[in-house]
């Protein structure tokens, strides 16, 4: 990225599960970035109440992709006591809630996988990359296999994987939002990492500002990640966590200073925590400055 920029404010939030955010009390952001898992299990109702959850916070622009808790959303039928025909129909309905008059009302935009390209009444203009789909195998919605890498053409993956792209990353990609994190990066539980190894592999080759995702609860924070020439990561640099003890208190916006094409802000920004009594909404949603591309 070349050319003025202009600072603007964002919203990162992940793994909502139904819990219901209080939009009057979190602070005035230009984009809203929901990062996936707004449901426990994709039901029209959960998908209805997260859409006018959304709504309530005040944001520009409100993007928001799927998770793998999300199954409805997936056009893959995920659930068994329903035929493809009945799937087909409960799907449509999904997708409505997503795209059509609530979800208008509420101003949020529903990114399928893919590119997108977005501008600001503050002047920025950016493109962002999002998709859905976690590596793993069963039920739930948007996945693929370990040995296939959705993020990379065949040339530019690793040996013995299968590019299955079609939406790989391109370049000049601004901000990357997925449900999942790359590997090594946010994604520990058990001291093991879950990510994604082509995610990592895509992200360090196009070296957004910003990449944020969620899906793994215990790697909740935010780091500087500093990339190698061969696209390969630096030891990442802990950046200052926005959480607090309380739900529903949230910090100023921390400006982290990015080095454009060298360095990637990294966030989890899953909300839920696994605990004795089940999940709790015991982390907050990351609030940032990033220098976005000015329209010239």
């Amino acid at each position: 990225m070349a050319g003025p920029t202009i600072p603007t404010r964002v919203m990162v939030v992940s793994n909502t599960h139904e819990h219901s955010l209080d939009g009057t009390t979190m602070p005035q952001v230009d984009v809203l970035l929901h990062t996936g898992d707004l449901t426990n299990f994709g039901e029209l109702d959960a998908l209805r109440d997260s859409v006018k959850m959304i709504g309530s916070i005040d944001a520009e622009l409100k993007l928001v992709i799927a998770g793998n808790h999300d199954m409805t959303l997936d056009k893959v039928r995920r659930v068994e006591n329903l035929s493809d025909e009945e799937y087909k129909k409960y799907h449509e309905q999904a997708m409505e809630i997503m795209t059509g008059s609530l979800a208008k009302e509420a101003g949020v935009t529903y990114f399928e996988e893919g590119t997108h390209s977005l501008t600001l009444k503050n002047g920025a203009k950016f493109s962002v990359y999002a998709s859905p789909y976690t590596p793993g195998s069963g039920g739930w919605g948007f996945q693929y296999q370990n040995h296939e890498d959705r993020f990379n053409t065949q040339n530019q993956t690793s040996p013995g994987m299968t590019s299955i792209g079609g939406h790989t990353i391109p370049s000049g990609i601004d901000i990357i939002m997925t449900h999942g994190p790359p590997r090594s990066i946010l994604d520990q539980v058990d001291s093991q990492s879950l990510g994604c190894p082509n995610l990592l592999r895509a992200v360090g080759r196009v070296r957004p500002l910003l990449h944020c995702f969620g899906h793994i609860h215990e790697g909740h924070g935010a780091n500087i990640v500093t990339w190698k020439e061969d696209g390969s990561v630096k030891d990442p640099e802990p950046a200052t966590p926005l959480e607090t003890e309380q739900v529903n208190e949230y910090p100023y916006a921390n400006e982290w200073l990015v080095k454009v094409g060298k360095q990637t802000l990294m966030v989890n920004a899953s909300i839920m925590m696994n605990t004795a009594k089940g999940m709790r909404p015991n982390c907050k949603p990351f609030v940032v400055v990033v220098d976005l591309p000015k329209m010239e």
